[in-house]
């Protein structure tokens, strides 16, 4: 009995600290890793116990469990290694930001090393001639919060970039370091925000592509701060996909 125990309480525990970590890395799953806990205690139980009703039960709830997560990791708008690469987690309360639209020479001097080393890492050719679509959020904080927000640095600058052949995402963090995402137009998708994220009072949307270099498509939030720059930046930005598609 206090072995079945002990085994019902490891399996709790490490299902706890499962859902923690993937909750703060963005992933809410702690209903479908009670499952797996209580799947995981009850297989032991039965399988000590030599009670064959309590291992299936087990190996039932087990199996509901792990398929929960996977079916939410693997439709939600971001893939598990994005998410594990940008590490953020909701605010409570949507970070001020501004956007404008300008050209790329006039991007953030902070952007500017970091897309010179994308040109080079994939061979983009002349960037600056080839944008016909440049957009800049950036936000108002600094990257600076009066609770912790994000795990790791948060971004302060993000530049949305297009040719008519690829899109361009660049980011740069509070600690100075950056990272670029790039992707073909052609396989590009844009999405608007759900109504809870609306409903906060968040803005931007989802570019999701098949970004360069890595194995399956993700989707990535671009922000916006809802005015006219934005609006406008979307609209132009659903016409060149349209005129990609076509192409």
């Amino acid at each position: 009995m206090e072995r079945s125990i002990g085994w019902i309480a490891a399996a709790f525990s490490l299902s706890l600290l499962l859902s923690v970590i993937l909750a703060v890395r963005g992933v809410t799953l702690i209903g479908p890793a009670s499952f797996v806990a209580v799947g995981l205690g009850i297989l032991a139980s039965g399988i000590e116990r030599g009670e064959m009703i309590n291992a299936v039960m087990g190996a039932v709830c087990l199996a509901a469990g792990l398929s929960s997560m996977f079916l939410m990791v693997r439709f939600s708008h971001f893939s598990l290694d994005r998410l594990w690469e940008l590490g953020a987690v909701a605010d409570a309360e949507p970070r001020e930001c501004r956007t404008r639209l300008c050209r790329i020479t006039e991007l953030d001097e902070r952007l500017l090393p970091l897309l010179e080393d994308t040109v080079h890492r994939y061979s983009l050719g002349d960037l600056r001639a080839a944008t016909r679509l440049c957009c800049e959020t950036r936000y108002s904080d600094n990257g600076i919060f009066r609770r912790g927000a994000y795990v790791g640095a948060a971004p302060v600058v993000e530049a949305c970039i297009l040719t008519e052949k690829l899109v361009i995402i660049a980011i740069i963090h509070t600690e100075g370091e950056g990272v670029a995402f790039v992707g073909r137009l052609q396989q590009t998708m844009v999405s608007g925000l759900s109504d809870r994220e609306v409903g906060a009072g968040e803005h931007g949307i989802y570019v999701r592509s098949a970004w360069l270099g890595s194995a399956e498509a993700s989707s990535y939030p671009f922000p916006l701060d809802g005015g006219a720059a934005g609006e406008e930046f979307m609209e132009e930005f659903r016409e060149m996909l349209s005129a990609a598609r076509h192409t």
